[in-house]
């Protein structure tokens, strides 16, 4: 199954640039609500079987607000102005409008006061921009109820044309943006994206922006194959999956435009500064799942960190939802201390020069930020339902 995957991912990257008529009749539907079963009725083979074994199970979680209790969490000061641009900007991509009132109780507001308490406003609008749209153009291919995420032809349409105009929206391929047409609804957010970054930002960090974003769409791409053909990667495949999927490493990617500096490339590609990348996105990716695993299984998709560990346990004897909370509490705990001993050392770069080193902290600050935000606000949200599950001492208890 992976290697059909990795066949996949080679044609995606050979065809991402090829001419796609982005006013097609293949990219307006898969913008569409197909006519078809319930996403859950759709699971099959291996998938069904797991469904089928963790139904009404409960998944026990440690109180993760105390696990990170030491880290800094603040607000912006802009919150209440970015619930009316998250308002109008989803209003802007989304008429569905169950989509619509489902996604405005999500308060992605609040996600962005908490990525980014230090923020000015015109940073802020970029960033809310591009994280709405990453939401709303991920929720196309996960949610599992329009033709892209029901059809493998049109999920490769909407990943290549996505891909293409991202690549010239963010001035990478000689041509004039504003000339551009987004090649579906939910696109035309990435214009605001382009727009606020291109004149602040070199070639090189927009680069690294696309390449980011290209890989995670690569794998959103790979996620879609196994969910099609109900098959469950294995741990260590879901994990190499799920980290570019997850989508936090594009967002890494525009923290120096979002913090106002330009750290060397130096620092960029050192050792240090990919652990501390690689690990920020672990810890969110636990995080993520386990505070979705109840949404997402009722949405038809057993790609997910809690039902991957449940399927891969070593005897099937010993396939209980303990041993799966016990994991996840090491896989938690493993990868905290990896990312405080890459923050170690990259704090060690530099400390002659008072500006950078000043700038290495910050970012290192902001990864923590992002941290608690996507806990915090997991926690919160409507968008998971996480509220109903916390018990009085601060644990959850998730009924699958």
């Amino acid at each position: 199954m992976l290697h059909i995957a990795q066949l996949i991912r080679s044609a995606f990257k050979t065809s991402f640039f090829h001419h796609v008529d982005p006013t097609s009749n293949r990219s307006a539907k898969s913008t569409k609500t197909p006519k078809t079963a319930s996403p859950h009725s759709q699971l099959h083979g291996e998938a069904l079987a797991v469904a089928n074994e963790l139904r009404g199970k409960c998944l026990h979680l440690s109180d993760l607000t105390k696990v990170l209790g030491s880290w800094p969490t603040a607000t912006n000061k802009y919150v209440n102005e970015l619930e009316v641009l998250v308002d109008s900007l989803l209003e802007r991509i989304v008429t569905n409008k169950r989509k619509l009132e489902a996604l405005k109780q999500a308060n992605f507001a609040r996600l962005m006061s908490l990525w980014y308490p230090d923020a000015e406003w015109p940073e802020l609008k970029v960033a809310t921009a591009y994280s709405v749209w990453i939401f709303v153009w991920d929720d196309e291919i996960d949610a599992g109820d329009t033709d892209a995420a029901v059809n493998e032809d049109l999920a490769q349409a909407y990943y290549r044309q996505s891909l293409t105009y991202i690549h010239g929206m963010l001035g990478l391929d000689g041509g004039d943006p504003y000339k551009l047409e987004a090649p579906h609804q939910n696109m035309a957010l990435f214009a605001d994206v382009g727009h606020g970054v291109r004149d602040v930002t070199d070639v090189q960090q927009r680069q690294r922006f696309f390449d980011e974003l290209e890989n995670f769409m690569l794998q959103v791409g790979i996620e879609h194959t196994y969910r099609m053909a109900g098959t469950i990667p294995t741990t260590d495949e879901y994990m190499t999956i799920r980290s570019g999927s997850v989508g936090c490493a594009p967002q890494i990617a525009i923290t120096d435009f979002m913090l106002k500096m330009r750290l060397p490339e130096t620092v960029m590609d050192s050792a240090a500064m990919r652990a501390l990348w690689k690990e920020t996105i672990y810890i969110c990716l636990i995080l993520n799942d386990v505070y979705s695993v109840q949404k997402e299984i009722v949405q038809g998709s057993l790609l997910n960190l809690v039902p991957v560990m449940f399927k891969h346990m070593r005897r099937e004897d010993q396939r209980n939802m303990d041993a799966v909370s016990s994991n996840l509490d090491i896989a938690l705990k493993e990868t905290i201390d990896r990312f405080e001993a890459a923050a170690e050392e990259l704090s060690a770069i530099a400390p002659e020069d008072g500006q950078l080193h000043g700038n290495i902290l910050d970012f290192i600050k902001w990864c923590r930020y992002f941290i608690t935000g996507v806990l915090y606000w997991s926690l919160e949200s409507r968008r998971y339902g996480m509220a109903k599950c916390v018990n009085a001492d601060g644990t959850l208890s998730i009924t699958l």
